[in-house]
């Protein structure tokens, strides 16, 4: 029999039934809809399987009691006891798993100890908030923070200092307040628009608070808060920097104008003094010719060291003249055969090369890109020098070698003579720095002073070893691909 049946079907006791199985079948639906809300939502919650458990637990509850009120008016009892038979294997799943979860729950931090977590977790964010800002304020840069409407969101120290206001005056005003820009209006997005991200440093025009500008570098990048876009400005003062770039140029235009005006005098000066010492020399030789027999021996003596010392100053004012028309001549570049110029450089020395009967031998020299009679001289004074500086009574053995250096070409003369005290090596290549009297060895001192000066200008160096009784080499570079100037 229906369950109605054993109620005699009076209505109060029927409905009584009908509405209790209702309300605990509507109210079981909706609960198990709001466990699965939750658990939807809230991703981020802890033991999410017990809220599906009860979700499928309460949706069996209230298909249970929709059943009851279904069997007060049909007998279908073996349905319903297969259901229950199923909503009790449900259940029981439940109940292990329920009871596995015990453990983990009773680990769960309890509300005190999360405010106490909070609390904990709060005092470290103000601290690290204090150590940053204690960082931020001792950089000796300006830092600046924008918000996304330009905005000042952060002022630091060295911003007080740079542009005389104190943070509470600027924050929250417009960062066109320190930077203005003349082309700025109110619908445009300063930052975007004339602060590039990310862009490195430019300069900008920035306002102190008295009204005065100064030049300053900045650079900006970008960051998001809550999605919303932020931009951090490093700004440094470069009004110093300016002044000191000003000076130095200044410094550097005098210095060019002086060394102007310097090699112009040697110029002038040496080309001029050509004159008086011919004349000099020509005189003293007629005299030694013409009045040889009316001059004693001291006449013919003093008539001697007057045609000497006047061939030595002839002989410095032309190094003299090569040296300040080094600088004229360069810049005029060109394929070089250095075995041509060699031949050349033997050829001009034939002369000295058969008094002293030097022995010369050499590399394959390269084709390289430079100015012909300069490195002609270079080579030239190189050989002379290893050829005259020698012992008495030895024979000169110069070597001129050639290895390549990667970038450059390095050129070598290799001597056999009386060598360099390494305490002189690094002086011998200033101008009129001489070793020797000029007795002993004649020339003016600047013959290397020459070499250095046309290594330099092909944008190579120029060194040299030596050893005492020995020899001497010098080694200079030549790039393969030099910069004319």
């Amino acid at each position: 029999m229906p369950y109605g049946a054993g109620f005699l079907w009076q209505p109060g006791i029927l409905w009584l039934h009908v509405l209790s199985d209702l309300g605990i079948g509507l109210s079981a639906f909706g609960m198990g809809w709001a466990l699965l809300y939750i658990r939807t939502k809230r991703r981020d919650l802890t033991m999410r399987n017990l809220y599906m458990i009860f979700a499928v637990l309460s949706g069996l509850t209230g298909i249970l009691a929709l059943g009851d009120i279904w069997l007060i008016w049909h007998a279908d009892y073996l349905a319903s006891g297969l259901f229950r038979l199923v909503y009790a294997g449900v259940s029981l799943w439940c109940l292990v798993a329920v009871l596995l979860t015990v453990p983990r729950a009773l680990t769960q931090p309890s509300p005190q100890q999360l405010s106490q977590a909070n609390e904990a977790l709060e005092s470290l964010y103000r601290q690290s908030e204090e150590a940053s800002r204690a960082v931020i304020d001792n950089v000796l840069d300006g830092v600046i923070t924008i918000d996304e409407h330009d905005r000042i969101r952060s002022f630091n120290a060295a911003c007080e200092d740079m542009f005389g206001y104190q943070a509470s005056e600027v924050i929250g005003r417009p960062i066109s307040l320190l930077m203005p820009d003349p082309t700025y209006t109110e619908h445009d997005r300063y930052v975007s628009e004339y602060l590039p991200i990310d862009a490195g440093a430019r300069a900008v025009q920035a306002r102190r608070k008295d009204g005065t500008t100064f030049s300053a570098d900045l650079s900006v990048s970008a960051f998001d808060v809550d999605g919303k876009p932020h931009y951090t400005g490093i700004i440094r003062d470069i009004t110093k920097a300016k002044q000191a770039e000003a000076a130095r140029q200044k410094l550097l235009k005098r210095l060019t104008d002086s060394n102007t005006e310097l090699e112009r005098f040697a110029y002038v000066a040496s080309h001029d003094m050509q004159e008086p010492l011919r004349m000099v020399l020509n005189f003293s030789q007629i005299i030694a010719h013409d009045y040889a027999d009316k001059l004693d021996d001291d006449g013919r003596e003093y008539l001697k060291i007057i045609g000497d010392s006047a061939g030595r100053m002839r002989d410095m004012v032309q190094d003299l003249l090569e040296y300040a028309r080094l600088d004229k001549d360069s810049g005029r570049y060109d394929k070089v055969d250095l075995r041509v110029e060699l031949a050349h450089v033997l050829e001009n020395l034939r002369t000295l090369t058969k008094e002293s009967q030097a022995v010369i031998t050499y590399d394959p020299l390269p084709v390289i890109c430079g100015n012909g009679v300069q490195l002609m001289r270079l080579m030239q004074n190189l050989i002379a020098n290893a050829i005259k500086y020698q012992k008495p009574r030895r024979l000169p053995v110069v070597h001129i070698g050639c290895e390549d250096d990667g970038d450059d070409w390095r050129i070598s003369v290799r001597d056999n003579g009386m060598g360099i005290e390494d305490a002189f090596i690094d002086q011998i290549f200033e101008p009129f720095r001489r070793l020797h009297s000029w007795e002993g060895i004649q020339g003016s001192g600047l013959g290397l002073s020459v070499c250095r000066k046309i290594v330099e200008s092909h944008g190579g160096r120029i060194w040299a070893v030596s050893e005492p009784d020995i020899g001497s080499t010098f080694f200079f570079t030549i790039p393969k691909n030099p910069k004319s100037g």
